[in-house]
């Protein structure tokens, strides 16, 4: 009796240091409970493949790794139309040691420059080609070397035909001729005479004299054995071609003038930048000979077709050149100024840019950034335009958005900025 009561005194004490344990360790499963229960899943991943999502725990297909859970409060809001990747936090003093800087999403007048390098050339409007209009022998040239100004009137060369003195004297017996008419006072032989006289004095005008000269025959009733041709032009002789003694046929080329007064810069503007540029548009050239000085023209041609080879096309700039600074031949640097409107921009220094998007950090609090994919318009100076992805108002780091990427890195396993070799896959087609 006494040992059946000796073991059930044990049995009471083993049964009751169970239920004690047993008390002491509810608490601690059920807190371990609320943890779990607390911390949602959103999905699982393979740590080698973080961009692969799976909506249940297991084994990895690619490494055989158990799957990792991502918990709702690891990742990124949700809310965010564009938000690619977790969101970051980092201390104040991370923050203030890497030094993050931040600027507002605003509307901000844009402007672009262009900037082309050309040559200058003379304006082919005004190029003037003096040739023989009846044929002899050059007696005299008034232009002896390329590169002499010549102004409107002046004496360029004087020449000796027999043709033109001929005609010089047949106006001469015209003249006689109407005199005679006059005097008999036949009407009928008088509208003769006009008729001749007029006839000859065209086909000297058509040589090459002016009205003085052709008065002159008339009043002094002799011809001149040497005629003096005259400018009909003021401007540069750019091409001699002929010496004092030749012979030359009707219509020979004797020079090349040009009138310097406005110069042509041929430039080359890239594909991309054309539809920026307009005919009117404004240019300013700056010349390593004049440092410091600008010369504003304006475009007058852009060419319709574009050069395969360089992907450019040329534009014309008409550049005034009243004082004769500027000389043909020499190299330019063309700067073309286009005003963008006011659009919403940043900085480009705020966006990371992968070739195949582009992504900002948007601050979301003091130490708490956010990444957001965007897409770009024009770029304007260190500015760029932002046509979706961001609203006026926010702000978006400028300075130190790779440490912020780095961290995103090391929270999510995949970087917002880079996803590695699989962004480079999902760019690939097929062979």
């Amino acid at each position: 009796m006494l040992r059946n009561r000796f073991v059930l005194a044990a049995a009471l004490a083993l049964a009751g240091g169970g239920l004690l344990a047993g008390c002491q360790k509810a608490p601690q499963a059920s807190k371990e409970g609320r943890e779990k229960t607390a911390r949602k899943v959103l999905y699982w991943y393979d740590p080698m493949k973080p961009e692969v999502h799976f909506d249940h725990p297991g084994k990895s297909p690619f490494m055989d790794m158990e799957l990792v859970p991502k918990y709702a409060d690891e990742a990124a809001p949700r809310g965010g139309p564009a938000a690619p990747g977790a969101t970051v936090e980092l201390s104040p003093r991370a923050v203030s040691a890497a030094g993050v800087a931040t600027a507002e999403v605003k509307p901000t007048a844009l402007y672009r420059e262009i900037r082309a390098v050309g040559t200058l050339g003379a304006d082919e409007t005004k190029l003037f080609h003096i040739a023989a209009r009846v044929a002899g022998r050059l007696d005299r040239l008034y232009l002896n070397f390329t590169g002499e100004p010549v102004r409107r009137g002046a004496p360029i060369y004087a020449i000796y035909s027999p043709d033109l003195v001929a005609s010089g004297r047949e106006y001469t017996l015209a003249l006689d001729n109407l005199a005679r008419a006059r005097a008999g006072g036949d009407a009928g032989y008088i509208e003769s005479a006009e008729s001749l006289v007029k006839a000859s004095r065209a086909r000297l005008a058509l040589w090459g004299l002016d009205r003085d000269q052709i008065d002159r025959i008339a009043s002094t009733r002799q011809t001149e054995v040497d005629l003096v041709v005259r400018s009909s032009t003021s401007g540069t002789v750019l091409e001699k071609k002929v010496v004092q003694g030749q012979y030359v046929m009707a219509g020979q080329d004797l020079y090349l003038l040009a009138d310097l007064s406005n110069l042509w810069l041929s430039a080359r503007i890239y594909e991309q930048e054309l539809a920026s540029v307009k005919v009117g548009q404004e240019a300013v050239a700056t010349f390593a000979a004049y440092p410091g000085r600008q010369f504003r023209g304006r475009i007058r041609f852009i060419d319709p077709v574009l050069d395969p080879a360089t992907r450019t096309a040329g534009v014309r700039i008409e550049l005034p050149n009243a004082g004769g600074s500027l000389k043909p031949g020499m190299f330019a640097n063309a700067e073309l100024h286009v005003d963008l409107g006011r659009r919403l921009a940043i900085p480009q220094s705020a966006v990371l840019d992968t070739g195949v998007r582009q992504v900002v950090y948007v601050r979301q609090g003091p130490n708490r950034f956010a990444g957001r994919e965007v897409r770009l318009g024009q770029k304007a100076g260190d500015l760029v335009e932002v046509v979706s992805g961001l609203t006026e108002g926010e702000q978006v780091v400028t300075s130190a958005s790779f440490l912020i990427d780095s961290q995103s890195q090391l929270a999510t396993g995949q970087s917002i900025q880079w996803g590695g070799a699989s962004e480079v896959k999902k760019e690939q087609r097929p062979q």
